[in-house]
């Protein structure tokens, strides 16, 4: 019983600490900021405003 209730926290706690690393990319940078995936200009709602 104690052993399975350590493995269970050991687990618990592992999984606690890869769900908390940062998830932006190390070479996160603003230069294409307001593009989709391909490169391109956002059209129709996904415009940004001002635009």
């Amino acid at each position: 019983m104690k052993l399975s209730v350590i493995l269970i926290a050991a687990m618990f706690a592992l999984t606690t600490l890869t769900a908390c690393k940062p998830k932006a990319p190390e070479s996160a940078s603003s230069d294409n900021y307001g593009t989709t995936h391909e490169g391109k200009a956002p059209e129709g709602r996904n415009e940004l405003p001002g635009k």
